[in-house]
Formats: structure tokens, sequence, C-alpha cells
């Protein structure tokens, strides 16, 4: 099984933890920072590993306040984060990077895009990605739905929720195997192709989005409860503020998504100034899986264009 580095800690300068990891070429100097699904953790990215050393990639994986070992930031806003991320990058000394976002990190990766200098941020890919919910949630899954309700006045409940979700579907178990049979058990429930994808990806990358989905909430269920809210709430900028060139915004969706439906895609991509939207007949959410090898190619490019 491919693994990344240990995980590390950057201690930001109000006190709080960022936790993440390397996948991928760790001394080359060509660096994505990816943005987790929800919920998730850094330990999602391991699907990007292999591709990311085939394309001499450093992947730097990145957990959001209060999942992983991220320290919880209360009363967080999607703006915040920028400057957290920015921050890690200092640390580590990446002067130019990308940035991408799987489903619910779309919304983080895309407030990096437009809050930090292009001099540094060079280039954005979303995956079956949110966009606000303002833009409507017409053929998004009801559960999905009624998270977003229930966080715009309970985020605790939300936690809650996940908590005793967990509970029914995998249990407290940490043995791999029985925690990848009961994961297959529950994708049964997603459309056709979602369960393909799952059933024709490699161990790997299954026990990745396991182990990413466990990590969510090591330190308890707060930070992805809030993080619910912090979708469903005014996200601090308008998408047709965002500033891009031809080629530095490129989207990837399925047809068939239900956790993120492309109508909301297809909205927001008029909203924002030179994006790409690149839509995958007979795919669902999970084409992050099956187009990650053309996504990391294409951020690639974005960096050597502008180096």
């Amino acid at each position: 099984m491919a693994s990344p580095t240990k995980v590390e800690l950057f201690a930001l300068a109000d006190g709080r933890n960022i936790s993440y990891a390397f996948y991928g070429d760790y001394d080359s100097s060509r660096t994505i920072f990816y943005h987790h699904g929800y919920p998730s953790s850094l330990e999602e990215a391991l699907y990007c590993h292999d591709l990311a050393l085939k394309h001499k990639l450093r992947i730097i994986s990145v957990d959001r306040p209060g999942m992983g070992s991220s320290t919880n930031q209360p009363n967080r806003r999607l703006l915040d984060w920028p400057a957290d991320l920015l921050a890690l990058a200092d640390h580590l000394k990446v002067d130019r990077f990308a940035v991408i976002g799987v489903s619910g990190g779309g919304p983080y990766a895309l407030a990096c895009f437009h809050k930090i200098p292009r001099s540094r941020c060079v280039g954005l890919g979303i995956m079956s990605g949110l966009f606000p919910t303002n833009l409507g949630l017409g053929g998004m899954l009801l559960m999905n739905r009624a998270l977003f309700w229930t966080a715009s006045w309970s985020p605790w409940l939300v936690g809650q929720a996940f908590n005793i979700g967990i509970k029914i579907g995998i249990g407290n178990t940490e043995n791999l195997d029985v925690l990848e049979k009961k994961s297959g058990a529950l994708m049964k429930t997603r459309p056709k192709p979602d369960r393909d994808a799952w059933d024709n990806s490699s161990r790997d990358v299954r026990l990745g989005l396991i182990l990413g989905f466990k990590g969510a909430f090591r330190n308890g269920f707060d930070g992805a409860g809030w993080e619910a809210r912090v979708y469903n709430s005014d996200w601090g900028f308008a998408l047709d503020e965002v500033a891009a060139e031809p080629g530095e915004i490129v989207i990837w969706h399925g047809e068939e998504d239900v956790n993120c439906p492309l109508a909301m895609t297809e909205k927001a991509v008029k909203l924002l100034r030179n994006a790409e939207l690149r839509v995958t007949k007979r795919q669902a959410h999970m084409l992050f899986i099956t187009k990650a090898d053309e996504a990391l190619q294409t951020l690639g490019k974005m960096i050597d264009t502008t180096d």
C-alpha cells in the first residue's frame, strides 16, 4: 500500500495547528495543495500518490480546521482559510503553487485562488465541486440538502448526525478489511457510475477514501458540523469577483453527480471569468478518481506555463 510521509504539524501565529502530509514526488518544486472533500481529511489524497510520482508533482494535502489533526477554529469563515494556507506555504518555502479542491474542498481551493496573489497561486482545479448553495440545490441528494438546512441553525446537530451515522454504517473498528467491506456495502446505494468507480479502483484508492473519512472525526465532530454551515453561508465574495486569465481555472464534473449537481456547477461557470468546464457523460461524483490523472497533468502544465 502506498503511503504519505508522516503527518506533520505546523503552528500558526494564533497558536492553532495545521496538519499536512506529502504525496507524490517529495523533492519536486512543482507543488499542488490538495483540498480534501467533505467530510474527509488529508489521507484522502492517497489516490493521487502514484499519479503525482508519474507526473513529477509534489502534493501537499492539508487538513482544514477541526478535521484530522488540525485545531478546530470556532466560527470560522471560508475566507479565513487562504491566510492559513499561505502561512503554510511560506513555512514550507513554496513560492509558487497550484490548488485543487475535490467536492467540499472546491470552495476552499476557490477561496485560495481568489485571495492569494497570482504570483504565488498560479492555477486552480476543481473536481466534483460544490458551489454556493444559493445557486440552487435541485438534483442534489435529499440527505445533503437536509444537512445544509440543519447546519444553518445547528452545526452541532450536524456533527452528532455524523457521529450516529458512523456508528450505524461502519462502526468503530480500525480493521481496514472490515472498513473496506462495510464501505463497499454503503456504496451500493450510490449511482451506478460511482459504484463502478469504487469497484474498479485499486485498494489504495478505496483505503485512502476510507481513512480520509475516518480522519475527519479524529478529534471530534464539531469541525465537520461547522463546515456544513460554512458551505451554506455567505462565502464573502461573489464568483464574478474571481479574477482569472484563460487557462487558469479548470473544472471537472460528472453529468450524473447527485452530491454536487451539474446544474449548480454550470451556473457557477457562467459567473466565473475564463473558467473551463469539462463535463464527462456517464460519470457521477467519483469522477475525481477517474479524472485524477488528467487533472494533475493539467495543473502541472499551469505551473510550468507560468514558471
